[in-house]
């Protein structure tokens, strides 16, 4: 009975989580948030993904490669 249970809360949990993925992806974006970009100069992670492509994107618009 005990595994029933389980099975049963775990399958609860999934189905929860898919449906609230499913819902956090239908929801349109708040306006004014469309275009972000991340403002990296206060940041103190020097190996964010996020930190070394906005570097680039920032040296391409100034042209110094």
């Amino acid at each position: 009975m005990q595994t029933v249970i389980a099975i049963l809360i775990t399958l609860t949990l999934v189905g929860l989580n898919a449906f609230l993925y499913i819902r956090n992806k239908q929801t349109p974006v708040p306006e004014g948030c469309e275009n972000l970009k991340p403002d990296c100069a206060a940041c103190g992670i020097g190996d964010c993904a996020l930190r070394s492509k906005f570097l680039e994107m920032k040296e391409e618009e100034n042209g110094d490669h």
